[in-house]
């Protein structure tokens, strides 16, 4: 039998190699794709949507996902025109979406601090009312925690309605069914008792000058009237105004007088819940006016004198925070 051997030519093995070359890229390529590098990795950019963008339709999917033992995710930016370090967009149109949302377990869950504006802001361009521009809920903790170093007078918190109809401030807690608001005309009303230093309201003068002027204070809680009557033969029977005559606990109740006129001297002889009388001293048979002013003890007041006062307990959330 015949026997040859074959020899490539120059050109097949040259495109053997080729091949082959191409092959080893093509793996060489592959492997670092898988690779995750040791050190981090800096994209520069100009234009286009974003440097870096994750994109995921999953429900239960993050779009980015960061892990630290500093920030997970930090944000940094030079801008001037309204853009953010950190921007948050919920875009869905129903249901329920956080444009940011902060969760800690050790510290604040949403935590900002400004040199040159509001630490924390928002804004609520929704229509329906359950939508706040800022919301917070605590277990335990302050809901929402507002502190200022700023010698500016600006506010640690600050609330503003935009129109009439627009409460400034609400407070509720469910638990007791207590609420303090502040509506539309900045009236205060609480449910509760309010507890502070000296108080004062602002008049205006004749002159229309703005001016300060002292509440009256008493050791027990007390309600006051004021009133003129007149004696007729030195005897004068003084009724109660019924609306206040019930709000009185009818226990007890104070009547100063003030003659308007020449008199021996004036005394009450005889107080009811509805009425009181008064005579003139002496058997004294004058007739002339008198003011006369009540001092009773509210009805649903309690009898305590100079109540300790409670002890104002300082948040958590006021110390300092650790950066």
């Amino acid at each position: 039998m015949a026997q040859f051997t074959s020899q490539p030519s120059r050109a097949a093995t040259i495109g053997v190699i080729a091949v082959g070359v191409a092959i080893a890229i093509s793996s060489l390529s592959i492997v670092r794709a898988e690779i995750t590098p040791d050190k981090s990795k800096t994209f520069s950019c100009s234009s286009g949507t974003a440097c870096v963008e994750g994109n995921s339709t999953g429900s239960k999917t993050w779009g980015v996902y960061g892990v630290s033992g500093a920030d997970g995710v930090h944000g940094v930016t030079s801008t001037t025109n309204g853009n953010s370090a950190v921007a948050g967009i919920s875009m869905g149109t129903s249901g329920n979406g956080h444009g940011v949302y902060g969760n800690s377990s050790n510290g604040a869950g949403v935590y900002g601090t400004s040199s040159g504006g509001s630490g924390v802001e928002g804004h609520a361009t929704s229509s329906i009312a359950v939508f706040p521009g800022v919301y917070g809920v605590s277990k335990n903790g302050d809901g929402v925690f507002a502190e200022s170093s700023t010698t500016g007078g600006y506010s640690a918190l600050y609330a503003r309605g935009d129109n009439k109809r627009t409460t400034i401030f609400f407070a509720y807690n469910k638990a007791t069914g207590g609420e303090c608001v502040i509506d539309p005309k900045a009236n205060l009303t609480c449910t509760g008792t309010i507890i502070g230093g000296s108080e004062f309201t602002q008049r205006r003068n004749s002159s229309g000058q703005r001016v300060l002027t002292y509440a009256s204070e008493s050791a027990t809680a007390t309600i006051e009237d004021v009133g003129t009557a007149r004696m007729i033969n030195g005897v004068a029977n003084v009724r109660t105004d019924p609306a206040f005559a019930s709000l009185m606990d009818r226990n007890w109740y104070y009547v100063f007088l003030t003659p308007l006129g020449d008199t021996r001297g004036l005394y009450v002889s005889m107080k009811t819940p509805t009425a009181f009388q008064v005579r003139e001293v002496e058997h004294g048979r004058s007739s002339l006016a008198f003011d006369y002013r009540i001092v009773a003890h509210p009805l649903d007041a309690d009898n305590d004198r100079l109540p300790p006062a409670p002890e104002m307990k300082i948040p958590r959330s006021v110390q300092p925070i650790q950066q």
